[in-house]
């Protein structure tokens, strides 16, 4: 089975409940979608670095990043 995208990923993470915080809705939806933990690992310190660059919280990260190719 292919691993999922990080965009399908990212989206499913996004429809998580705001009270909840980013990194547990980010692992729950690789789980979720059939990812690992590499890949989990790799997404969270993407959206941190995108976050940093340009200022972002990490959903607002995230969704500029799953809104990508």
């Amino acid at each position: 089975m292919d691993s999922p995208t990080r965009a399908r990923i990212l989206k499913e993470a996004l429809k998580a409940r705001h009270e909840q915080p980013f990194e547990t809705a980010l692992g729950r939806a690789v789980r979720h979608l059939g990812g690992d933990y590499a890949q989990y690992l790799a997404i969270i310190a993407e959206v941190r670095e995108y976050g940093r660059v340009h200022g972002a919280d990490l959903r607002n990260a995230a969704r500029a990043l799953a809104d990508q190719p």
